[in-house]
């Protein structure tokens, strides 16, 4: 290696000199090629370290709105559920008030009915007065229930104010109605306590 030396002529005197230690040191290529690999390799390794860092943030950030959709979730099926136990029976009531409110039963349901009101004065069965609408009248006569026979002297009667399907029950303990007014009273006690 070849010294090269240099003369500096200056333009006012001289004040300060600070020598240099040692030769700047020339790199090679190889060194050069090394240290830029190991720089790429840092800063992809910090980029890296960056980058999962914000990604363990992310993911506590989600979990954190997560856990708190779920919480309101919670608090909104239980206040739905709270809402609906509340409409649940007086929407009952009014499904069974709209769904008999037309309804015409057919004489084979009538029968039944009748006989499901005389069956709850059990064991009483002797006396009893059947109170019917006049087309309940005229389907019980046509079908001549084979319960009839295990009530003895039992009248019937027509009544023109009740509707196809109501009935009446006389005995000397009083009447039960059967009625679906009534039956849908009992339903709005049972469920509303009202």
């Amino acid at each position: 290696m070849a010294v090269h030396h240099h003369i500096l002529a200056f333009d006012r005197p001289l004040v300060a000199v600070q020598p240099v230690v040692g030769a700047v040191r020339q790199h090679t290529a190889a060194e050069l090629l090394a240290a830029r690999a190991a720089g790429y390799q840092e800063g992809g390794d910090a980029a890296r370290d960056f980058s999962n860092q914000q990604i363990v943030e992310l993911r506590a950030e989600m979990q954190q709105l997560q856990a708190g959709v779920f919480q309101r979730l919670v608090e909104a099926h239980d206040a739905l559920s709270v809402q609906v136990r509340r409409a649940l029976p007086e929407l009952t009531v009014e499904l069974g008030r709209r769904l008999l409110a037309e309804f015409v039963p057919p004489p084979e349901l009538v029968e039944k009915l009748c006989r499901e009101a005389l069956d709850q004065l059990y064991p009483e069965r002797d006396g009893l007065e059947l109170v019917v609408g006049p087309r309940d009248a005229a389907a019980l006569e046509r079908l001549v229930p084979s319960w009839r026979a295990h009530f003895t002297n039992l009248r019937v009667t027509i009544d023109d104010t009740l509707n196809p399907g109501d009935c009446l029950v006389r005995s000397r303990f009083g009447v039960t109605d059967a009625r679906a007014h009534s039956k849908i009273e009992g339903l709005r006690h049972e469920l509303l306590g009202a």
